[in-house]
């Protein structure tokens, strides 16, 4: 019998490692972004973590059909302008897959990567994700 405890010990820890950890916009955006920052502790626990977040989807690029990529955002009306740099997470699925864009909120699980990324030294994203899944909150 006590062999058991630690054995049931570490399939319970298994199965908790193997679940995507829930992550808001109330987190991610949950300060005053300025580039060239130090992101928050809260923030930068995240990266290179699978979690799921709850948001809306946007077209990255022009065009109709099924996308490979796209913008997960905290608003779907726009009422609040224009998203701010910690407000989008830029999604990119398996190469060789494609997602419809969904309306209303979408739940997206996958690696989450936080820092800037810059392209001629301008800061383009601060979120990015490795999407392996999209499902349709109801």
């Amino acid at each position: 019998m006590p062999m058991l405890r630690p054995l049931a010990a570490f399939l319970l820890l298994t199965v908790a490692a193997s679940d995507p950890e829930p992550v808001g916009f109330d987190v991610l955006a949950g300060f005053d972004y300025v580039e060239g920052m130090q992101l928050p502790k809260e923030v930068t626990a995240f990266d290179e973590q699978e979690v799921k977040v709850r948001g809306f989807m946007r077209r990255e690029f022009p065009g109709d059909g099924p996308v490979n990529s796209f913008m997960l955002i905290n608003d779907n009306c726009g009422c609040t302008g224009t998203p701010k740099m910690n407000e989008i997470i830029f999604c990119m699925l398996p190469e060789g897959e494609t997602e419809d864009l969904h309306e209303g909120v979408v739940t997206v699980r996958g690696t989450l990567f936080v820092g800037e990324e810059k392209e001629e030294d301008v800061v383009i994203m601060i979120y990015q994700m490795d999407a392996d899944e999209v499902t349709t909150t109801q």
